[in-house]
């Protein structure tokens, strides 16, 4: 059997691979492993080619490794697994999966704020709504190419705003297109409660797909949009004192699963004696 072809194959579309991984800030390690695990599986059968040329025998290795990479990718990509959100009503849930990257609370009167590598952006596209006058609190959430893209209602309740702001490409590593990029702005209220889910394109990201518009009723973990390849989404809350945000950065979260924020259960007033007698 013609080994060396095959190793050689195996190296060039590892480094090949890696360096995308890199650039698209898929987590080396994990990308490292798969891709090594696939060359393994794919090198067994071409090796028993003993009669091919050595440089047939490393095209091969090479570009079916890279392909079969990609599709690996491109499937986690394009999940859409079933949630089971948590059966409780006190509870806000992650909109997206990835990792956490900032809690954020904006000043009063000011508009809450998305944070792109050190630079902070108003978001403008809450205005005229009750998160741009109070105090809020933003969640960033990072997603890259691995996690699933299809984004979630934080709580039940009514869509009150669902608009797509038609924008550019550009890369999210260029601080100043986080707002200039195509985005959607999606808010929900549930009785008291409201709360807004941004969507942030990048240069990667071609599309971004809203399932709801306003008026429509929305369930706990509901599908609301799906925002294509790696990017942002962050979540806005009002900042109450019965409202406490519950992970922090570097948190890993699953939209429609994990808990972003506690709603704490309103206290109830003392019962009197006037209050005994009358239930009497």
């Amino acid at each position: 059997m013609n080994w060396q072809p095959l190793a050689v194959g195996t190296v060039v579309a590892l480094a090949t691979g890696l360096a995308l991984a890199w650039k698209w800030q898929l987590g080396m390690r994990k990308c490292a492993v798969a891709m090594l695990v696939l060359a393994g599986v794919i090198a067994i059968p071409l090796g028993l080619l003993v009669d091919r040329s050595s440089a047939l025998l490393f095209i091969a290795q090479w570009l079916l490794t890279l392909g079969s990479a990609a599709a690996l990718v491109l499937w986690r990509f394009y999940r859409d697994p079933d949630r089971t959100p948590p059966s409780r009503d006190d509870v806000v849930l992650s909109p997206a999966d990835g990792t956490v990257i900032y809690v954020r609370r904006s000043e009063r009167g000011q508009l809450p704020v998305a944070t792109k590598n050190g630079r902070n952006y108003a978001i403008e596209d809450l205005v005229r709504t009750p998160l741009a006058g109070g105090e809020a609190v933003a969640v960033g959430i990072s997603l890259n190419f691995l996690d699933v893209h299809v984004n979630r209602a934080p709580i039940e309740g009514e869509i009150t705003v669902a608009r797509r702001i038609p924008g550019l490409f550009g890369s999210l590593r260029r601080p100043e297109m986080a707002f200039e990029n195509e985005r959607a702005t999606i808010t929900i209220r549930g009785g008291d409660l409201q709360v807004a889910v941004v969507l942030i394109a990048s240069r990667l990201v071609r599309q971004i797909v809203t399932f709801v518009r306003a008026g429509d009723q929305v369930g706990l973990g509901q599908r609301l949009a799906a925002i294509r390849l790696g990017s942002q989404v962050d979540l806005v809350l009002p900042a109450r004192p019965d409202l406490e945000v519950a992970v922090q950065p570097g948190d890993v979260v699953r939209a429609g699963e994990s808990v972003v924020a506690l709603v704490a259960a309103p206290e109830k007033a003392p019962v009197t004696q006037a209050d005994q007698r009358v239930g009497t």
